[in-house]
């Protein structure tokens, strides 16, 4: 064979004007280059401009408008609330208000269920106090009923009281009703009835269970839905505040047998979650979870060894009061306007052990 020598490529040289015309040329784009980054920037500064002259203008207009503006009561601008109509100047299908004598004009005005008798009456007299007129109902306690009653008028409530079975749905719709075509407005409304009975499993029925979800759940939800237009029209600061009645043993710490009750206690907890987001701003919806703040009168918890087990677990050593959670929904109903969908638990601590 014979070897054929590969000569390397010589790369090609540009002629002194070849040179010349290419840097030309690389200048020339990098110029057009130079000055399209300009004017891109100077088209976005000047829409900036534009945007924060257009924002000045806007901000000046409100302030002007402000200035302008009468002066608005800061609590009542933030919940929204309408003014209550003038007695005789009410239009057709607006809350008409309480016949004379049965409300005090200018005071807060609270419905309270199953309130004869224990926690009940104890919220009665609390919200009293302080200066509310009272609305309340029973179911079959019709002589403690009238007593507090009785005890309300002295403290200077304007009272009615009404016989109401919170088990007959239908009824309670009705009351609800009726409550609304009667009252100009409603502040307060706590549901403290409940049914409270130990379900073992043997014993369970589908009536049993039922009923346990009527009072304890059903009963406070068709209430609230009917009163809602009631409490929205009220003129409390922070708005109107429904209270209800829940258990800390339905949140967590349930107790042997009673599953049905802890059920219904539980769908109550949660219908305060919802209704604080359906009734918000104008009004507040929050709970409040006793451990034990009266003993049962019948039952296993009736007797003095069952409640001296009880009492061990309690980091405070002792049973609470009706008055300890009456205070509680004071508080919630009257003092705390920026509190909504929470459960205040008033246990002396049992939820800790």
């Amino acid at each position: 064979m014979i070897a054929t020598a590969v000569q390397p490529d010589v790369p090609k040289r540009l002629t002194p004007d070849q040179a010349g015309s290419a840097a030309f040329w690389t200048m020339i784009v990098a110029l057009i280059g130079v000055l399209m980054l300009v004017a891109l920037v100077g088209l976005m500064l000047h829409r900036r401009r534009l945007r924060d002259r257009a924002a000045e203008a806007e901000h000046r207009a409100r302030v002007s408008a402000a200035e302008s503006a009468p002066r608005v009561d800061p609590w009542e601008e933030a919940g929204r609330r309408a003014a209550t109509p003038a007695p005789g100047d009410i239009p057709a299908g607006e809350p008409k208000p309480l016949p004379p004598g049965e409300r005090t004009e200018g005071r807060p005005l609270a419905l309270v269920t199953g309130a004869a008798r224990r926690v009940g009456r104890a919220i009665c007299l609390e919200l009293a106090r302080a200066g509310c007129d009272i609305i309340f109902t029973y179911n079959a306690s019709a002589d403690d009923a009238h007593a507090l009653a009785a005890e309300l008028a002295d403290l200077g409530s304007s009272v009615s009281f009404y016989q109401l079975d919170l088990n007959d749905l239908t009824a309670v719709a009705s009351f609800g009703e009726e409550r609304a075509e009667m009252l100009s407005h409603l502040d307060i409304l706590v549901h403290n009835a409940s049914k409270y009975e130990p379900t073992p499993l043997d014993e369970i029925s589908p009536e049993v269970l039922l009923t346990q979800f009527r009072i304890n759940a059903g009963a406070p939800l068709v209430l609230s839905a009917k009163l809602a237009p009631l409490l929205r029209l009220s003129r409390l600061k922070g708005g109107a505040c429904v209270v209800a009645m829940a258990d800390i043993h339905a949140m967590g710490r349930p107790r042997k047998d009673f599953s049905a009750y802890s059920m219904s206690k539980a769908a109550l907890v949660d219908m305060v979650y919802c209704l604080a987001r359906d009734l918000a701003p104008q009004v507040r919806v929050n709970a409040v979870a006793p451990g034990v703040v009266a003993w049962p009168e019948d039952g296993e918890d009736a007797h003095p060894d069952e409640q001296a087990k009880y009492l061990r677990r309690i980091p405070l050593g002792r049973a609470g009061a009706p008055d300890d959670a009456a205070k509680a929904v004071r508080w919630l109903a009257l003092e705390a306007t920026y509190v909504t969908g929470e459960i205040i638990r008033v246990d002396g601590g049992r939820w800790l052990t």
